[in-house]
C-alpha cells in the first residue's frame, strides 16, 4: 500500500522523471565492415525511451530492459540491423536499483497515457473516426 501512495505522488508529477536523467548517446553504423560513429548526443532518458517504443513498437519488456539496464548498470549497447547504439548515463548519481528503475518506467507509462507531459503546439491534437464499410449494392 505504501508504494501505491508514493507511486500516485509521482505521477502527479508534471514531467516524469525520465526527462530529468541525461544520457549520452553513440550512434554507430556499418560501414563495409568497419564501424563508423556519427558522434556523441545528450538527450533526456525519456525521449530516447519513447524513442524505443516507437522503433519496437510499443514492446513495453524491450523498452524496459533497456531502460533497466541503464539505470542500473550506467550503459547499455543496443543492436539494429544496419546499426548499434550505446547509451549511458552522463551522471552517474542518476544509477538505481531495479525496483526504482521499475517505478520509473511505470511513471513514465502513466505520464503518456494521462498525456501530462505532452505540449500541444508539439503534439496536436487528432481527431480519428473509424466507420464500418457500408455494404456494397448487388453486383459490385
Amino acid at each position: 500500500m505504501g508504494y501505491l501512495l508514493s507511486f500516485e505522488r509521482m505521477g502527479s508529477m508534471s514531467t516524469p522523471r525520465s526527462y530529468e536523467i541525461a544520457i549520452k548517446e553513440t550512434k554507430l553504423f556499418n560501414e563495409g565492415g568497419a564501424m563508423q560513429s556519427t558522434g556523441n548526443l545528450i538527450k533526456p532518458l525519456g525521449e530516447k525511451l519513447d524513442e524505443y517504443m516507437l522503433k519496437l513498437g510499443y514492446s513495453n519488456s524491450q523498452a524496459l530492459g533497456i531502460l533497466v539496464q541503464i539505470l542500473t548498470q550506467g550503459k547499455v549497447r543496443v543492436d539494429f540491423r544496419d546499426f548499434n547504439e550505446r547509451l549511458e548515463l552522463v551522471d552517474e548519481s542518476d544509477l538505481c536499483d531495479r525496483v526504482q528503475a521499475v517505478a520509473l518506467f511505470e511513471e513514465h507509462l502513466l505520464s503518456k497515457q494521462s498525456g501530462e507531459n505532452l505540449d500541444d503546439q508539439d503534439n496536436p491534437t487528432q481527431r480519428v473516426i473509424v466507420q464500418t464499410p457500408r455494404p456494397s449494392p448487388p453486383g459490385h
